[in-house]
């Protein structure tokens, strides 16, 4: 009986080492990433020429469970060297739950073909009623619908 006891345990810990590969690995779990929206979306959707500058225009998603007050982040541009060119902070303003949004943002002095990358270096401002600390960091992405590669 005993033998049959220790035969079905283990068992019983082989299967549940197979659901669930950290637990064999004697480790918790990593701290859970976003799902497919449930995050901060930011895409880098054009660079248009003007005047004074180049205007960037960007759509974003917030899908983080909760309408932000406030959404601005810190970008930095690279020319086409690799040297940083710019370090500015993009207000977003406020972003509703589930909503799709454009925001376009003069850049005066910055022209549009020495932009060759873009990076959100930091998260400026991410405020929402009942919001996680760090969700809007933790739960950010970046894509680029042009020839400015766009990234975190």
């Amino acid at each position: 009986m005993s033998n049959r006891l220790a035969f079905c345990a283990t068992a019983a810990l082989a299967v549940l080492f197979l659901v669930h590969p950290a637990i064999a690995q004697g480790t918790s779990s990593a701290p859970a990433t976003p799902k497919a929206g449930h995050g901060f979306s930011i895409e880098l959707n054009r660079a248009t020429p003007t005047d004074s500058g180049c205007r960037l225009g960007f759509v974003t998603k917030n899908d983080l469970g909760s309408d932000l007050t406030k959404a601005a982040f810190e970008i930095v541009l690279f020319n086409p060297d690799g040297l940083i060119e710019r370090l500015l902070v993009l207000d977003f303003g406020a972003m509703p739950q589930g909503r799709t949004k454009v925001r376009e943002f003069n850049l005066s002095g910055s022209s549009c073909e020495t932009i060759d990358r873009v990076l959100v270096n930091d998260v400026s401002a991410c405020e929402g009623e009942g919001l996680a600390e760090g969700a809007c960091a933790g739960g950010l992405t970046a894509s680029s619908k042009n020839d400015i590669a766009f990234g975190l």
